[in-house]
């Protein structure tokens, strides 16, 4: 786990005193800027110049040494924060994810970006040893679109397009985003095998399998001052889509060869409408005091639809099975903070109000030479209610120049209930702690320490049934689910050479309580349930190396995940990985800039990763192949942003394999399967500009 670290820790080592003989940078390349103090580095709008930005995220990720969290899903607004804030605040949205507003900013209407190492303030983003504060230019007018055209492997080309604008409007400030795509994705040589328990083949399926995504979203902030402070509204609406079409020629115990033996169809169908409002109040009510009041609320409408027609022989029909899920979504939350931004003790109290709720309705059907016959499934009609407070403090003493100590406290009280098909109510009580304690060994070294519990979020789905019809599996809805809790130790070291290398990296241990995995329900089917303990290790490397020494204009990044975990398999007694769990997540990324050529390329390698599923009766072990990306990069002609990417060289596998058991996975083998799934190529052309 520690090479990548290793690797960079000697380059950042060898930077130092490499940096200090150099001359003034070159033109091209501009030197990493110099920290206000150990804690604080700021890079200027102009430090980005040489990538041509086009957007607040294009700058994020061109910052040295920071990656992008875009928080956990954990219960409360605050407690799934991620490492980004705009104009020192949190940004006040929940579904459409940090990346995407990020994407609303224009890169010129960012006047800088500032990285900070070790806490500065309580609550918004507690537990990041590494934060980056956006801090936009005030009443500016600035815009940037974009166009894309996309090749797939099949040879099928489709559009992208996307338009940000930010000025004033009246006395408000308002930042717009408006995107809209298409893009089809095709497994090619794709093989399903299918085989008994003696190992001998049963059938040998080809499939086909086209899948089809469509976005189009609006999303809006207005910001003006109300008083003391400033008014906040955020706003996002939009219609997203999602339908694949799986065809399989089957042959019964022979390789193809011929008719096939049996036709499969399947189509599945997924829609849904969203929008989201927030608004929020900031404003200094007391000499260094902030006080920030916010309320949010969300609404889906969502419908999910799969048809699985079977021929046998072909061109004969012989059975239908058709699937269909309701679900309707809401969910409102109100939030009040006060907090003490200066000095050196910041303390901060809070209070959160939380109401959601699920409507699901789901029917299964099965339809023969006999007729039609309705499926019951256990929990298919349920109404999910969960009313949930929340109280907590958080303090940020700075005790002494190099040494920060944090400190917070939550009490959280909940009330579930499910009523319909299945009935239940459960009522929660959580007490949330943390401490982390930062020490800053030199201008170039930082260190810390954290413990902090949290509670993830329920998916009000697992209450409701499902099915699969892809791999005929049933999954029953369980109205007794409550959330796991994580206590996470952690360790971080982190590394700033003037040169512009950067290095940072965290070892952590995780207790997992009441982890979420697949049992067999009171009903009879299996479902998720609390299920027990698990822990959870790793390591998670974040660096930043410029290769300007040996390579003019180079820079080299990697981003890499190490996980481990141990858990009780509630159904075969013995050890295993928790569900899903992927390991390793490496990201490579090379590129290397011309300035005054004004073109750069770049090369993205990401390494194989795996993973495993366990149901009741099934275990799948999945990989996704070894990726290579390359794009080159230029704004030569009429002053645009042009960018060629092409991306899965060689194409990428996706190999899966299924292990089938009787009764349950404490029995016998009974059969397996074997996916052979490759995607090709993709070919993408982009042009950006800005105005």
């Amino acid at each position: 786990m520690s090479a990548v670290a290793s690797v960079f820790a000697i380059a950042f080592a060898a930077s130092t005193p490499a940096h200090a003989q150099e001359p003034e940078s070159a033109p091209e390349e501009q030197e990493a800027p110099q920290p206000a103090d150990d804690n604080i580095e700021t890079y200027p709008r102009a430090f980005f110049d040489r990538f041509f930005p086009q957007t607040a995220l294009d700058l994020l990720q061109r910052t040295p040494g920071f990656a992008i969290e875009s928080g956990a899903e954990l219960r409360g607004f605050a407690g799934g924060a991620g490492n980004v804030l705009i104009d020192g605040e949190r940004p006040t949205i929940k579904t459409e994810g940090l990346e995407g507003f990020l994407r609303r900013i224009p890169a010129d209407a960012v006047e800088r970006i500032e990285v900070t190492r070790g806490a500065q303030r309580a609550g918004e983003t507690a537990g990041q040893s590494i934060v980056a504060n956006v801090i936009r230019k005030p009443q500016t007018v600035a815009g940037t679109w974009s166009g894309e055209l996309e090749r797939n492997a099949e040879g099928l080309t489709y559009p992208r397009g996307e338009l940000s604008v930010t000025a004033p409007l009246g006395e408000w400030t308002t930042t717009t985003r408006i995107n809209a795509f298409w893009e089809q994705f095709v497994f090619t040589d794709f093989d399903r095998l299918t085989f008994d328990g003696a190992g001998d083949l049963q059938v040998f399926e080809q499939e086909t399998l086209p899948s089809t995504l469509r976005d189009a979203f609006i999303a809006t902030e207005a910001k003006r001052l109300v008083g003391v402070g400033t008014l906040t509204l955020n706003g996002r609406f939009g219609n997203s889509r999602f339908y694949q079409e799986t065809g399989r020629d089957g042959f019964f115990g022979r390789l193809p060869d011929g008719m096939p033996d049996r036709r499969t169809d399947i189509r599945f169908d997924s829609e849904f409408w969203t929008g989201e409002f927030s608004a929020d109040w900031t404003g200094r009510v007391a000499d260094k005091w902030v006080l920030k009041v916010l309320g949010l609320g969300s609404l889906t409408e969502s419908v999910q639809e799969s048809r699985n027609v079977v021929e046998e022989p072909v061109g004969e029909l012989a059975t239908i099975s058709r699937f269909r899920a309701d679900r309707l979504p809401l969910e409102v939350l109100s939030r009040g903070t006060i907090g003490k931004l200066e000095g050196s003790f910041r303390p901060e109290f809070g209070v959160e109000v939380a109401y959601n709720r699920l409507d699901s309705s789901i029917a299964l059907e099965f339809e023969d030479e006999t007729g039609v016959t309705p499926i019951d499934l256990p929990a298919s009609d349920v109404t999910v209610e969960e009313l949930r407070g929340e109280a907590f403090t958080n303090i940020t003493w700075i005790a002494a120049p190099d040494w920060t100590i944090e400190a917070g406290l939550a009490i959280e009280t909940s009330r579930i209930t499910v009523a319909g098909d299945a009935e239940g109510e459960n009522t929660f009580t959580f007490l949330k702690p943390s401490f982390a304690i930062t020490h800053q060994l030199s201008k170039a070294i930082q260190l810390r320490a954290a413990v902090r519990r949290t509670v993830g979020q329920l998916d009000f789905n697992d209450f409701a049934a499902s099915t699969n019809l892809e791999d005929d599996r049933v999954i029953g809805g369980n109205p007794d689910l409550g959330p796991d809790q994580t206590t996470r130790a952690s360790f971080t070291a982190d590394f700033r050479a003037p040169s512009g290398a950067a290095l940072n990296v965290e070892a952590f241990h995780e207790w997992r309580e009441d982890v979420l995995e697949q049992v067999i329900l009171p009903s009879g089917v299996g479902g998720l349930a609390n299920a027990g303990s698990a822990r959870v290790w790793g390591m998670d490397v974040e660096g930043a190396l410029p290769l300007r020494a040996v390579l003019p204009g180079g820079l080299l990044e990697v981003t890499a995940e190490f996980r481990d975990s141990s858990f009780d398999d509630p159904i075969t007694g013995e050890t295993r990985n928790i569900n899903g769990l992927q390991n390793p997540n490496i990201d490579i990324d090379f590129r290397q800039d011309f300035t005054a050529e004004r073109f750069a390329y770049g090369i993205r390698y990401e390494p194989r990763i795996e993973f495993a599923t366990f149901f009741i009766d099934e275990a799948i072990e999945e990989a996704r192949g070894d990726r290579w990306t390359a794009f080159i990069e230029t704004t030569r002609f009429f002053g645009l942003k042009m960018n060629l990417e092409v991306r899965n060289i060689g194409g990428q596998i996706f190999p899966r394999d299924r292990l089938l058991f009787t009764p349950d996975r404490s029995g016998s083998l009974t059969g397996s399967e074997i996916l052979d799934r490759r995607r090709g190529e993709f070919v993408k052309f982009t042009i950006t500009d800005q105005f």
